[in-house]
């Protein structure tokens, strides 16, 4: 098991530099230019000299554009990486890792209740509807799966923030605090339940469907198998032959799911911060990216690559605690 462990660490590395490489070719190649958005926010009256903004230029380290300055610009930011060093954001002007931290927690909230209340309500859907084949709940199951499935989250978070929100009255339709009264610590925690509903609502209801469709297909595998036969010729009742014997087996693709997982928490629901005016992760990045931070844009997602492999690492480790016979060497 160590020795697995270790080669696939090696191997991440390898994954990790080659995906660095890749998104810092494109980045620089982007055609958003901080520096020029800068300049042009300044030069209302063609007041900022040109030598004024190559120093910017230069000061930003981004002098160079020409593929040997990309080259150069790539190995400063891989030798910082090395020392743990994500850079330091143009807009922040605050290093990337503290900016990431601190829009870090509404993302992860979001969307570790949302994928809680996913697996507790996918799953289960997913087995009724495999155990009662073509029966009227297998079918209402699937359309309301398939519905889920095909809402755009723009145009279903904006229907809910319609209909609950600006309608109803029932849930705040922005951000994630009032900004009135003078509550604080615990007093907060029901300001923020009411503001996170719909958000969480959102995502939960369009990831439910994938889940319960990949949860019905195997169950629907496993339950024509011959061992669960001869677990219903000996007489075992129905229910241990779902949740005891196949349902176990059912667990081995889904494994295969935590792969994502693990980044699709700390990634931020981009689209659904934007319709609720969230201040995430998700909704920083791409303002960001709009911007041309280079810095927090390259830290941000080497954050997530390496979530991804830790993910798959996770995943294959998880194997062996789902299925013994399974066997990492």
């Amino acid at each position: 098991m160590l020795k697995y462990i270790l080669k696939r660490i090696g191997l991440a590395i390898l994954i990790l530099i080659g995906v660095s490489l890749i998104i810092y070719f494109l980045i620089r190649l982007m055609p958003v230019d901080f520096i020029q958005n800068k300049v042009n926010a300044m030069n209302q009256s063609n007041t900022v000299p040109a030598d004024a903004v190559e120093k910017l230029y230069e000061m930003y380290g981004l002098d160079n554009s020409g593929f040997k300055g990309i080259v150069k610009g790539y190995f400063n930011w891989l030798g910082a990486l090395a020392k743990l060093d994500l850079g330091k954001s143009f807009v922040d002007y605050a290093p990337v890792a503290e900016v990431i931290a601190k829009n870090m927690g509404i993302s992860f909230a979001v969307a570790l209740i949302a994928t809680i209340f996913e697996f507790m309500i996918a799953i289960p859907l997913g087995i009724t509807a495999a155990t009662h084949q073509y029966s009227f709940r297998d079918y209402l199951v699937t359309v309301l799966a398939m519905i889920g499935i095909s809402l755009p989250s723009f145009f279903f978070g904006q229907m809910l923030k319609n209909v609950f929100a600006l309608q109803l009255g029932w849930f705040p339709s922005q951000g994630t605090l009032s900004g009135a009264g003078s509550a604080t610590g615990l007093a907060l925690i029901p300001d923020y339940l009411a503001h996170m509903f719909l958000p969480i609502l959102t995502v939960v209801i369009l990831s439910i469907g994938p889940r319960m469709r990949m949860t019905r297909t195997n169950m629907l595998e496993v339950m024509n198998s011959d061992y669960i036969r001869t677990a219903r010729a000996k007489g075992l009742t129905e229910t241990k032959v779902i949740y005891k014997h196949a349902f176990r087996n059912t667990l081995i693709p889904l494994v295969t799911t935590l792969a994502g997982l693990l980044p699709s928490l700390f990634s931020g629901a981009i689209i659904t911060e934007q319709v609720f005016g969230l201040d995430g992760i998700g909704n920083i990045a791409l303002n960001r990216m709009m911007q041309g931070d280079i810095p927090f844009i390259m830290g941000y997602n080497m954050f997530l690559a390496m979530l991804s492999v830790l993910g798959v690492l996770l995943s294959d480790l998880m194997y062996v605690i789902v299925d013994p016979r399974v066997k990492l060497d």
